[in-house]
């Protein structure tokens, strides 16, 4: 009878322990409801604008990572944003997260990333939370 209690509180404590809050859960999302394809590049260096962090080649060469298609929802984020310890490891003072949305079609013709540039968002940490992590192009 000492073993079976053993046993029911073992597994009750395995259970109780094993919530679904994997890292995957604390990815930036992307929700793209237009009908474009678009590329989605998030900065951590506000409030500096610039792509010194990257460039049209090495965007290109890794697509797949970034781009979400007309209708589709995806995680961009690889390095789970939406945990605090890591925003604050990531983004410079704690600051704003930025979101440049690209033109897919026009990314693969343009002479730079700029010039396919759509849009470009800015989140803090509470703004990013209120949405659970997920970020809605209309």
């Amino acid at each position: 009878m000492k073993t079976l209690i053993t046993c029911l509180v073992t597994l009750t404590l395995l259970i109780a322990g094993c919530k679904s809050n994997s890292a995957a859960d604390d990815n930036v999302k992307i929700s793209n409801k237009t009908n474009k394809n678009i590329v989605c590049l998030l900065g951590y260096n506000y409030p500096d604008l610039s792509f010194s962090f990257t460039n049209k080649q090495a965007v290109l060469a890794k697509l797949d990572k970034f781009e979400v298609d007309g209708g589709q929802s995806k995680a961009i984020d690889t390095l789970g944003l939406c945990n605090k310890e890591i925003w604050d490891k990531h983004i410079k003072d704690g600051s704003m997260l930025m979101l440049f949305v690209f033109d897919k079609n026009k990314l693969a013709s343009a002479d730079k990333l700029e010039d396919a540039l759509l849009e470009r968002y800015y989140f803090s940490f509470i703004q990013l939370m209120k949405t659970n992590g997920l970020i809605t192009i209309k």
